[in-house]
């Protein structure tokens, strides 16, 4: 049976228009797209972004965990990596946990506004500020 929980994400589906900037100054600019597969268990999350120069493509599959109460997600990039983070929905905020990183933000079903985080040299530091604009 499907759980409720799932219906959070329909404010994600659709595609949009990314924008931000790293700490340094650097320029993100791209689109995102997500999209449920059939029987909306699981939804898709494709990223193609410029950051700067570099060209950044990835994949994401995510999913609820029923035990844990999160959604999780595992993403596959174009240089290789691979990555294993934690979501959380809360009325208009949005949580996301992985290894290194981590996001905290607000959304709603025309925007997604927030800051990217990195663990280095012992604590979190600011890594950037992201927009998405629903199209």
């Amino acid at each position: 049976m499907r759980n409720k929980a799932l219906d959070l994400l329909h404010a994600y589906a659709g595609s949009w228009k990314t924008v931000g900037t790293l700490c340094d100054g650097t320029k993100i600019s791209g689109k995102d797209v997500y999209e449920w597969v059939d029987g909306q268990f699981f939804m898709i999350h494709s990223v193609d972004v410029r950051i700067g120069r570099k060209l950044v493509k990835s994949v994401e599959i995510i999913h609820y965990d029923e035990l844990e109460e999160v959604f999780r997600a595992q993403s596959f990039d174009n240089q290789g990596n691979i990555s294993i983070s934690s979501m959380k929905i809360e009325a208009d905020k949005i949580s996301i946990e992985a290894d290194d990183q981590r996001f905290y933000g607000k959304f709603n079903r025309e925007e997604i506004v927030g800051i990217w985080e990195q663990y280095q040299d012992g604590c979190w530091k600011k890594w950037m500020d992201i927009k998405l604009i629903k199209t």
